[in-house]
């Protein structure tokens, strides 16, 4: 994938959380997430989301070192907000864009210099949606921050010319959408 011709960012990764339903490990990495992310934890009720919650954060963090990597010091400011719709940004990056989804026991995440959405499903075998058309649909709007019950409804398609790597992998499909510039 590619960016803007002045920085060019592309970074997707996939985690299992399964690891995260053992106390010890849950509790090693929860004390290590910002507060924030500590707060959306916090919000759910049961293991399995409060492990994927947490795994999306792990991944987070994982954005922000590879960030650190390949962006100057003087943007090293990552301070994290949310838009009215619930999407999250880099309040001093606006050039930076991030993504993150979870299912099952996967979360997917992924950072560019070009809009971002990803998705993942676990696939089942008593859904009656097409995976990979949601996946893609999902990952779009993602990008684009826009609402889910639109594309429901009729009043969102995909555009033709639309960059997607979309892959099935451990029982999951995974999709990843990037704005081309």
């Amino acid at each position: 994938m590619t960016g803007s011709k002045a920085l060019k960012i592309a970074f997707i990764k996939t985690l299992d959380v399964s690891f995260l339903y053992d106390d010890k490990e849950f509790s090693r990495n929860y004390t290590q997430m910002p507060e924030y992310r500590r707060r959306k934890i916090d919000f759910y009720k049961f293991k399995k989301d409060k492990a994927l919650s947490l795994g999306a954060g792990i991944l987070m963090e994982e954005l922000i070192d590879y960030l650190k990597k390949n962006l100057p010091a003087s943007k090293h400011r990552f301070e994290v907000t949310f838009t009215d719709q619930g999407k999250p940004f880099f309040k001093n990056l606006p050039d930076i864009h991030f993504s993150l989804a979870h299912s099952g026991k996967k979360v997917i995440a992924a950072v560019s210099s070009n809009k971002i959405g990803v998705d993942v499903e676990e696939i089942d075998a008593n859904r009656d949606i097409d995976l990979k058309k949601w996946t893609k649909a999902e990952s779009y709007i993602k990008a684009k921050g826009l609402s889910i019950s639109d594309y429901i409804d009729g009043k969102i398609r995909l555009p033709d010319n639309s960059y997607f790597k979309q892959w099935q992998e451990d029982g999951y499909i995974f999709a990843v959408y990037e704005e081309k510039n």
